[in-house]
C-alpha cells in the first residue's frame, strides 16, 4: 500500500461489516464496472481484496468500521427530497419581526454584566508564578536592593 491513507473497504464498497464473500465480490465488480477513472477502479479492487483476502485484515477493518453503518440506504435521498425547500417563510418572519427597539433590550442587565466582567479580578495561579519566577525563591540576598528600585 502506498503512503496515501485509504478509507475503510466497507465504506468504499458500501457494504455492512457482516457482508459475505459473494456479496463483496458482486459489489466490487459492480463498482469496478461503474468506475469513471482508473483510480476509482483501483480503489474498488483494493477494497475487495482487503475483505476477501487475509481474515486478519478483514477482522481489523470490521473493528475499525462504525457500528451500525449503512451505506446503501435511501433514507438520506428520501429526506432530501421531502425537505428540499425551507419550510419557513424567511421574508414573512423578517417583516413580522421589524426593527429592534430600545425596549427590546434590558440595558441595566447588560450594564451589570459588563461591569461585573470588568470589575472581577482574574484568577491568579501562584504555583505557576513561583515555577517561572525570574529569580528562584530561596535563601540569600534579594536580587534587587531598595536603592536599585528608587534610583535605577
Amino acid at each position: 500500500m502506498s503512503g496515501t491513507v485509504r478509507p475503510n473497504p466497507f465504506h468504499v464498497l458500501g457494504l455492512p461489516p457482516d457482508a459475505d464473500r459473494e456479496e463483496i465480490v458482486r459489489r466490487g465488480r459492480e463498482l469496478t464496472d461503474l468506475a469513471a477513472t482508473e483510480a476509482e477502479r483501483d480503489l474498488c479492487g483494493w477494497a475487495m481484496r482487503e475483505l476477501i483476502g487475509d481474515p486478519e485484515t478483514r477482522r481489523l477493518h470490521e473493528l475499525l468500521e462504525a457500528p451500525g453503518a449503512r451505506y446503501r440506504d435511501e433514507e438520506w435521498a428520501d429526506f432530501a427530497l421531502r425537505h428540499r425547500r425551507n419550510p419557513a417563510n424567511v421574508k414573512a418572519l423578517k417583516q413580522a419581526a421589524g426593527e429592534p427597539r430600545a425596549t427590546d433590550f434590558d440595558l441595566p442587565a447588560i450594564f451589570d454584566l459588563v461591569l461585573d466582567g470588568l470589575l472581577e479580578p482574574p484568577e491568579v495561579d501562584l504555583a505557576a508564578g513561583a515555577r517561572h519566577a525570574p529569580q528562584p525563591p530561596g535563601p540569600g540576598a534579594p536580587p534587587l536592593e531598595v536603592t536599585d528600585v528608587l534610583f535605577g
